[in-house]
């Protein structure tokens, strides 16, 4: 049986604002083993962004609900999500022309997940983000964010040559979709060199059927948890809006990972880890004996290596 859930909030400095939340998210459910989903982010840097980001969602995921059959082969189902970026797209640059308002002002990312039983179709296009947990219990990256060497978001508008638009190679139990900021909270700085660099713990909390109880409880019970969870978020965290949607089939069979794999990380020791080499980077210098890891610098150059250590 598939389920979902899907909660977006305004963000801490859009209230203090008074901007309006420029995410949104759609979700359809087309039969017991068929849902689509979409998430998408207006950039905030623009006027009418909210509008951008609404229009994608709900047309992208409707086209593919109109279109996409249950004999439809892999390649005609990325066709059609290739054709619901392209209506979408299209569709803002229309309301765009027909309100008077240069294109530009329209940005959104977009991503979107089709869950066929065990196997996830999906485009992408923006810093938005999508993460799998497989068969096997482990949680993976589906995709990158995009942004330029500058750190610009790289928007729907930038088209078909920047949009990823696959088959997953893995068969998944559930997927997460989020916009930039919730997206990024299960990559923290101080796991992002590790072995395992997804917050998995957290992962499991989001996307884990049994942990959520989501047969038992039912979807609004749940949905209500994670909005509960996600307005405790400091704004010194998450800032902006923030939107997550959970697509999964419970009916799927998987294991899991050693007990391990999800604890909570050893923040101390983490941050220690990275903070030490982050010095070592910015002062090689100070470092005598690399071997042994010694440090020989003054009391002012330590104060000094202290105060330059980026927060997480």
């Amino acid at each position: 049986m598939i389920y979902a859930y899907g909660v977006t909030q305004q963000g801490a400095y859009h209230v203090k604002n008074n901007v309006v939340c420029q995410d949104y998210h759609k979700i359809i459910k087309c039969s017991e083993n068929m849902i689509i989903a979409a998430v998408a982010d207006g950039l905030g840097s623009e006027e009418h962004s909210d509008v951008a980001s609404k229009t994608a969602s709900e047309l992208s995921t409707e086209y593919c609900s109109d279109h996409i059959k249950s004999n439809s082969t892999e390649e005609e189902i990325l066709g059609v999500i290739k054709d619901s970026f392209e209506l979408s797209q299209n569709t803002i640059e229309q309301i765009a022309t027909e309100n008077g308002h240069d294109f530009d002002q329209y940005d959104t990312t977009l991503s979107l997940a089709i869950l066929i039983d065990d196997c996830l179709y999906y485009g992408h296009s923006g810093d938005s983000g999508i993460i799998a947990m497989t068969t096997d219990g482990k949680f993976c990256k589906v995709t990158e964010q995009q942004r330029d060497s500058d750190g610009r978001v790289l928007p729907l508008f930038f088209g078909e040559e920047k949009w990823i638009i696959k088959k997953y190679e893995n068969p998944v139990v559930s997927v997460f979709l989020a916009t930039d900021g919730m997206y990024e909270i299960l990559f923290p700085i101080y796991i992002r060199d590790e072995e395992v660099s997804i917050y998995t713990a957290l992962a499991k909390f989001f996307m884990d059927p049994k942990s959520l109880k989501i047969e038992s409880e039912g979807e609004e019970a749940v949905q209500e948890k994670i909005g509960k969870f996600m307005s405790g978020i400091s704004a010194a965290q998450v800032n902006d809006d923030k939107t997550v949607v959970v697509i999964m089939n419970t009916s799927a069979s998987y294991s899991l990972q050693p007990a391990e794999y999800y604890a909570e990380p050893d923040w101390i020791a983490l941050k220690k880890k990275y903070e030490d080499a982050w010095k070592r980077a910015a002062y090689p210098h100070l470092f005598k004996d690399e071997d042994k890891n010694v440090v020989n610098y003054s009391e002012n150059e330590e104060q000094q290596a202290n105060q330059d250590i980026p927060e997480d």
